[in-house]
């Protein structure tokens, strides 16, 4: 069977997602394609796939679901809830689920996806939007063997390495909060590192210069500090994913297995800042912003934020 012949269903068409999905219709699958944004899915069927109205659409007649919206309850929604993909999926049909979610519900999820008689992938990816849109991804795999010789091809036009870490579901998510705890701490440290050099009057763009040329390089240091210092801040991620999913489920990993989490608690901490501040639902580069320039965030806020029956603008 060629690719050309084979359905695959793309549920969560974000940043990543979206075009993780093109990539796979330009492989040559015929790609269905569901997003919870209606534009989401029209943008699918501009670049190669067609649009589904629901998962259950989006999974008539395919052979492979691949998932990857924002959380676990909106993965088991896609999956499981009214008009998801297991109304018309068909029994023995292959799962791979792409999101961060932990381990714990993954292993939960897993279970009931096996009950229901379809094969299950644990295959959370890292690499962020801009590799996303390149087809370069790391895949973080686990799942019986045969399940991942059979998602492999499915795979491999989102992703420039896959990785098989264990045979079960679950395993995949554990080592995707190892990569999470170095990201969020890389993160949290660059805030710091571009706060301190700014206080000391260093000239920023040049220790930007410096330090990727050097042992502090990474890839967050990199892509955030980077766009911090440029016009555009967006990232393609938002700092939300850190403080409202990812780093709790560092931190809940750790529990799990009683690893002391004192290097990814601060950086929790440090992000906790940024919510405190109200920059969630931005760019993650501006949590350095924050640490760098506090006043002109406050000042941006308050200007901002719409005005109050009883005056101007209150203070964020």
């Amino acid at each position: 069977m060629t690719t050309g012949d084979k359905k695959v269903a793309f549920l969560g068409l974000g940043a990543m997602g979206l075009p993780m999905a093109a990539n796979l219709a330009e492989a040559g699958y015929l790609v269905a394609g569901y997003d919870v944004m209606p534009a989401q899915s029209a943008a699918l069927a501009e670049r190669g796939g067609r649009a589904a109205t629901t998962p259950a659409a989006a999974a008539q007649g395919a052979e492979a679901v691949v998932a990857i919206p924002f959380d676990a309850a909106q993965t088991r929604d896609c999956l499981l809830g009214g008009g998801g993909a297991f109304e018309t999926l068909l029994p023995g049909s292959l799962v791979i689920l792409m999101s961060t979610i932990g381990p714990h519900a993954m292993r939960a999820l897993a279970a009931e996806i096996r009950q229901r008689g379809y094969r299950i992938v644990d295959a959370p990816v890292t690499g962020g939007t801009a590799r996303a849109i390149d087809g370069t991804l790391t895949v973080i795999g686990a799942g019986a063997p045969a399940d991942l010789d059979a998602a492999d091809p499915i795979l491999t036009p989102m992703s420039g390495q896959r990785f098989r870490v264990g045979t079960e579901p679950g395993q995949g998510q554990m080592v995707k909060m190892v990569n999470q705890l170095l990201v969020g701490t890389h993160l949290a440290a660059a805030a710091e590192a571009m706060a301190l050099a700014r206080a000391a009057g260093a000239d920023l763009q040049q220790v930007y210069d410096l330090l990727i040329t050097g042992q502090a390089r990474s890839e967050m240091l990199v892509s955030r500090a980077g766009a911090f210092l440029s016009a555009d801040r967006n990232t393609g991620a938002s700092l939300r994913i850190f403080t409202t999913k990812d780093m709790p489920l560092v931190l809940e990993a750790g529990r799990e297995f009683r690893v002391p989490m004192m290097t990814a608690s601060a950086a929790f901490q440090t992000m906790q800042l940024g919510s405190a501040f109200g920059i969630d639902d931005l760019s993650d580069a501006e949590l350095i912003r924050l640490l760098v320039d506090p006043a002109a965030v406050v000042a941006e806020l308050t200007a901002n934020r719409p005005a109050t029956p009883d005056g101007p603008a209150e203070p964020a």
